[in-house]
């Protein structure tokens, strides 16, 4: 009898609530434990993508189109008139191969119905007559002589062949040039070169 109440008595403790809070923290401090793992697990992750470390599976990778920026057709135009400028600036001051070669650049660039592509032409043609190049230069200023120049072009474009062919020893097809420059243009200041004598 002694013997069964022994038993019933530590079946009473095994099931007391002392034993049930033990385990309870137990399982609490397992938690804690575990929490703090996760919130410690969030941190470095943290710190890990602030340092640029990402897993793969949590990068998320975004293909962005390019950017093409339009340049308008009065931008071009003016930034080309300013090259152009700069090479006659050059040209002007003796940098003859300097200047050349943007006029050779600005002639490539330019369309042939572009009167800035006209002004390339004829400064390609001066930088020939630099190196003495006179049939090159009358061949040049030929392929746009019958385009629509502007006016001041057209006067020195006729002045130049005029010139170009008197140093070139044809100075009854100079003369032509010479007269159509008068003819047209009776009041330019370029009337008074149009003459072989001023090249002498």
């Amino acid at each position: 009898m002694k013997y069964i109440s022994f038993i019933l008595l530590l079946a009473v403790i095994a099931c007391s609530p002392v034993r049930n809070r033990y385990m309870t923290r137990s399982n609490n401090s397992s938690e804690n434990t575990t929490s703090g793992n996760s919130t410690q697990h969030i941190e470095e992750s943290k710190e890990s993508a602030s340092a640029g470390f990402i897993n793969n599976s949590d990068t998320i990778f975004i293909k962005l189109p390019p950017i093409y920026i339009n340049e308008s057709v009065e931008n071009k135009n003016r930034s080309l008139s300013v090259e152009l400028d700069s090479a006659i600036y050059l040209f002007n001051n003796g940098k003859y191969d300097i200047a050349c070669e943007k006029f050779g650049i600005l002639q490539e660039t330019l369309k042939e119905n572009d009167s800035l592509y006209h002004e390339a032409v004829f400064y390609s043609a001066e930088c020939l007559i630099v190196h003495n190049e006179y049939k090159l230069a009358n061949r040049l200023l030929n392929d746009i002589m019958n385009n629509d120049l502007n006016s001041n072009l057209k006067q020195r474009v006729l002045l130049r062949q005029g010139h170009l062919l008197c140093a070139l020893g044809d100075e009854s097809t100079a003369q032509w040039y010479f007269d159509k420059l008068n003819t047209d243009y009776p009041s330019s200041i370029y009337n008074k070169l149009a003459d072989c004598n001023t090249l002498k």
